[in-house]
């Protein structure tokens, strides 16, 4: 259900986007310690990753059914990455690959979750003159991946990269490639704001992230200062989030914003500092309306 915001008398497609937090920041602690301080700070959403003690497992499953059913939140799953390779010239690592990103899936489905996040491939130092074999790899995993996602119903948010050597999916152009000859309603895109700007300006990459696949369906949030994968708390890097977000409210995303910091501290402060932002763009919004009527 979509949740209305005060300006919406004002507006008919101002819609609030609901901010989340990403486990992320409490590995390697194990997933009951981490989620109950995750808890308390009140966030519309949780992002569980897939690592570690924090893989889905039966009991953790039930563990963070009875958790999702108490705190009423909606759960995000990101797929297991660290130790994998969907473009990997391994087939067994490959295979291997397929089959945690498929728990995933079927841990997503259990939760009631509509997005697993998975990151593409890259291109191990090994076998960088076989590029075109890389891709087709990444390329059948991708598709295995999804045709799964469409058993369960789940929508997979490939996620953009952030601007390191050997990786694949760090440009629109190049998140495109990979997906272009995939034709699913369950293929869409993670839009990640501090990937992107360590590859470009991350306004810029809404409207071409919007036409791949079926779109942006989930976006993650961190700071940093362009040259890297910093995962600063908002506003002590030099990403423009007002700007990223005016350009979210023009595609008009009122999905969930996981905030990927390294501590739970900086999650809760990035979420108010977005908060402040989102208020900030909404009364721009109802403003332009006001004018134009």
């Amino acid at each position: 259900m979509k949740r209305k915001t005060k300006l919406d008398k004002k507006s008919k497609w101002v819609l609030d986007m609901k901010f989340g937090v990403s486990s992320l920041v409490f590995l390697p602690e194990s997933l009951t310690s981490s989620m109950e301080k995750i808890a308390e700070h009140n966030f519309d959403a949780w992002e569980i990753v897939c690592e570690g003690t924090h893989y889905l497992s039966p009991k953790n499953i039930k563990y963070l059914m009875e958790l999702r059913d108490r705190y009423e939140v909606e759960i995000v799953v990101h797929a297991p990455f660290s130790d994998l390779n969907p473009a990997s010239m391994n087939e067994r690592v490959r295979k291997l690959t397929v089959e945690c990103i498929r728990d995933a899936i079927e841990g997503a489905f259990e939760l009631d979750s509509e997005v697993v996040v998975v990151h593409p491939g890259y291109i191990p130092e090994l076998w960088s003159n076989y590029v075109s074999e890389i891709l087709d790899n990444n390329f059948s995993t991708l598709s295995e991946i999804v045709e799964i996602a469409e058993d369960y119903g789940i929508k997979i948010g490939l996620e953009n990269m952030p601007n390191f050597r050997g990786v694949l999916g760090i440009t629109p152009e190049s998140l495109l490639e990979i997906v272009k000859d995939i034709d699913s309603k369950n293929l869409g895109i993670t839009f990640d704001i501090g990937h992107a700007n360590t590859a470009g300006n991350p306004a810029e990459f809404v409207e071409k992230l919007q036409n791949i696949g079926i779109g942006i369906i989930h976006v993650h949030a961190h700071d940093n200062n362009g040259y890297d994968d910093e995962h600063l708390k908002i506003g002590e890097g030099n990403i423009n989030f007002i700007e990223v977000l005016e350009k979210l409210k023009e595609i008009g995303y009122d999905g969930v914003i996981s905030i990927e910091n390294k501590n739970i501290r900086d999650a809760v402060k990035s979420k108010e500092i977005l908060k402040e932002y989102l208020e900030i763009v909404n009364e721009k919004v109802a403003e332009k309306e006001k004018i134009e009527e």
